[in-house]
């Protein structure tokens, strides 16, 4: 991707993820911050910052088509334009959106509780994370949704074939996981009676 003055450019429109993550390249040649949004929804999308020059990111972005664009001054500043790109599914994405939800509902700790030191222990933190803010049955089954190695960790509650819920974790930098964001979606009868924490 190219942010310049006068417009921006994806210059590779068609990609493929790495088990990480989507990598993304950015070349900034302008003097001042960019802000680089990539979007497929009002509810579904990342935000990148990159200096001037060059820089290097992962996104969780999973396939299908997206857009991007570059804001100057840090975001602060109005679009200097937009762009499609296409992520190609090469099987190892798993999606982490809610079945069947036209509107969503998220919430989290204020602040992010620390809770857990190892990777291992999420799977069932997830499960009584996501009991205790949108009240999902017993019976649903967690399991890790996105891309197996990314550094956020994401875990989907299924039931029935429909994915209800998910709950995600942060690293800490300092070899612990913090509790992040838990989605679901007020309609749905399995975790709709639900007023959050």
């Amino acid at each position: 991707m190219r942010c310049e003055e006068a417009g921006f450019e994806v210059l590779t429109p068609v990609v493929q993820a790495q088990l990480d993550g989507l990598h993304l390249a950015v070349v900034n040649e302008t003097a001042r911050a960019a802000h680089v949004t990539i979007e497929r929804g009002p509810s579904d999308g990342t935000g990148l910052e990159a200096r001037a020059g060059s820089s290097e990111h992962v996104a969780a972005v999973g396939p299908g088509d997206w857009v991007a664009t570059c804001y100057l001054d840090g975001g602060a500043g109005a679009a200097v334009g937009s762009a499609p790109f296409e992520v190609v599914d090469t099987g190892i994405w798993v999606s982490t959106e809610l079945t069947d939800c036209e509107t969503e509902e998220s919430t989290h700790g204020d602040p992010p509780q620390r809770v857990a030191t190892d990777r291992s222990e999420l799977a069932a933190l997830a499960r009584s994370s996501l009991e205790s803010f949108v009240s999902i049955d017993p019976d649903v089954v967690i399991e890790p949704a996105g891309y197996p190695e990314q550094a956020e960790a994401v875990f989907r509650a299924r039931e029935d074939d429909r994915t209800v819920a998910t709950m995600s974790f942060y690293p800490d930098d300092e070899g612990g996981w913090l509790e992040g964001e838990a989605r679901s979606c007020p309609d749905d009868p399995v975790t709709g009676s639900s007023e959050g924490p």
